[in-house]
């Protein structure tokens, strides 16, 4: 089946997750087109930019809340739209952070993972409660404007479904009449998996009267942390060289909107991977002290799209005193049906837009999926029982509590030649591109919960400019190796992620970030360990081979994990 038809049939299955079996309850259903007029005019064209919203309730004798979801993807997307090419001679950053031209796009660009494979299951919700919308994103599907990947305008757009639906804006039917929302008791919920629930953050974050709850599935809260990574440019997962400037192609109406994308092309920083002021628009979290509604996150442990870290970041950003709650699932990009999920989310909804007395807010407000299927509950992120504990790396490839002698050690980039699978096979071994680090075999399991933290006294010896890539590794018995996570950093960046400067080969660079978070359960009988490395060839550029950088290590260069022993 074509990936369109995917994207189509999901979001179709997606936005109907309110529907159930009205036939069987005897309740009567009433449809509406209505065109919702946003505050801005982003194609110029002297108009205000006009939101399609389609409508489906119940004809009953009450007013009624409403669960909102609102998509860049309704209609598909534009699958001739083209990633930017990562393979080059040397990183842009390494001769001048400003003369860079930006790459042209290259090669063929294909979308599938905007809609999650795992669809909450749609009998759990009973649409004779609610008034269900769906909309088409600014600039994408029957809505006019142009998109803008992420910045005010695309939330200000989103949000002015809600202020009409709260009498504070304009809409029209399809013949230009106006038409008022008279059903409406103002009571919003919003919902979305990945981008479509990336907009119910964005819209939170402007604390707008009448949103009650949100349920953001596998969604970006900074879309820095998306494109980019302490400075380097980095890929969603699984789609190389995409960007800002690639998902705008693909989701804006067909031939609109050219000089606008072109400006996200120019604008976002793709030749430095520097937070400057394109990011910083486009920091949800920044805006994060706005909102008032009741917010369940929902996010795959194994989703190397967007990453947990998206997750993780707006759970700790939340204000004091709005109601939180958040599910850590063990797969990939999107939500999942286990462990009662969908119950969970439909209770969330009626607890907070019905006002239904029921247990959602009751006891432990966070539970993670280990990999092996089990259900930790817990009060906090990460675990109320965790302990930060600091390991050296030694210069006898361990990883230990205890730190010993100053000592160098070197490591040659390989480039595009080696993934990241290959780097860590075989621990023990010598291997040309990384330097493995190995605690002493653990006794008994214990279990890693948070955001570990990398410091690194080093020098490019060779370049201007480095890729410095970080994995956490569980090695098995028999010297397998399972990747647990992973970060990068620019060393251009150390002193500041908005701005690097070009570093001086052999001149010494404290180095400090954080990886991906997760929660994770060793092993008896396995080994932790720490790989050193340079380019990551699934999500860094690749810079050909022959960066040579030197690991200064000592007090100076660890590793800090949260453990439960």
């Amino acid at each position: 089946m074509k990936i369109q038809l995917i994207i189509i049939s999901a979001f179709i299955s997606f936005t109907n997750l309110w529907a159930s079996s009205s036939s069987i309850l005897g309740e009567a259903m009433t449809s509406q087109i209505v065109y919702v007029e946003s505050p801005n005019d982003t194609d110029d064209d002297g108009k205000l930019d006009l939101i399609y919203v389609s409508i489906e309730r119940p004809l009953v004798d009450r007013k009624l809340s409403t669960i909102y979801t609102i998509s860049p993807y309704a209609l598909g997307g534009n699958e001739d739209a083209a990633n930017h090419g990562v393979d080059s001679d040397l990183l842009p950053q390494d001769e001048s952070l400003f003369d860079f031209v930006p790459s042209s796009l290259k090669s063929f660009f294909s979308i599938n993972y905007k809609v999650s494979e795992k669809l909450i299951h749609t009998e759990e919700i009973d649409s004779s409660r609610y008034a269900q919308i769906r909309a088409h994103s600014v600039g994408t599907g029957k809505s006019t404007g142009c998109p803008s990947v992420g910045d005010h305008t695309e939330t200000l757009a989103a949000k002015s479904v809600i202020d009409w639906l709260n009498g504070r804006a304009r809409a029209f039917s399809e013949s230009g009449l106006e038409v008022k929302a008279d059903w409406s008791n103002g009571k919003v919920g919003m919902i979305g998996t990945s981008y479509d629930g990336t907009l119910p953050i964005m819209v939170a974050t402007t604390g707008v009267e009448g949103l009650k709850a949100i349920v953001p599935i596998a969604a970006i809260s900074n879309w820095y942390d998306y494109y980019r990574s302490n400075g380097l440019v980095v890929n969603p997962g699984g789609y190389i060289g995409e960007d800002a400037d690639v998902l705008g192609y693909y989701i804006v109406r067909r031939g609109a909107c050219k000089s606008q994308l072109v400006h996200i092309t120019q604008t976002m920083g793709r030749e430095h991977g520097d937070f400057h002021q394109f990011w910083q628009e486009r920091d949800h979290l920044s805006q994060v002290k706005n909102i008032k509604a009741a917010t369940f996150i929902i996010h795959g442990q194994s989703d190397w799209n967007v990453k947990q870290k998206h997750a993780i970041q707006l759970w700790e950003a939340l204000p004091t005193g709005v109601s939180r709650r958040m599910f850590l699932h063990r797969g990939g990009h999107g939500s999942t049906s286990q462990f009662g999920v969908p119950k969970k989310i439909q209770a969330w909804f009626n607890h907070f837009l019905l006002g239904e007395e029921n247990d959602i807010t009751k006891g432990p407000q966070v539970e993670v999926e280990l990999s092996d299927g089990s259900l930790v509950t817990q009060e906090e992120w990460p675990h109320e029982d965790s302990k930060t504990q600091r390991f050296y790396f030694s210069e006898n490839s361990s990883l230990t509590s205890v730190l010993k002698d100053e000592f160098q050690l070197r490591l040659t980039d390989q480039g595009k030649s080696k993934k990241m699978e290959a780097l860590i096979e075989g621990p023990q071994d010598k291997k040309e591109g990384r330097i493995v680090f190995l605690t002493s075999t653990l006794s008994k399991s214990s279990l890693i919960s948070g955001t570990p933290l990398v410091s690194l006294n080093l020098s490019v010896l060779n370049r201007k400019a480095a890729n410095i890539s970080v994995v956490l590794v569980e090695y098995n018995k028999n010297g397998r190796g399972q990747i647990i996570t992973r970060g990068w950093a620019d060393p251009q960046n150390y002193r500041d992620q908005s701005k690097g400067e070009l570093l001086i080969p052999g001149e010494n660079y404290q180095l400090t970030f954080s990886l991906e978070p997760k929660q994770y359960r060793l092993s008896p009988g396995s080994k932790l360990g720490v790989i050193l490395t340079s380019t990551d060839y699934d999500f860094t550029l690749r810079p050909k081979a022959g960066t040579q950088i030197q690991f200064n290590l000592g007090k100076n260069s660890f590793i800090d994990l949260e453990l439960i022993p």
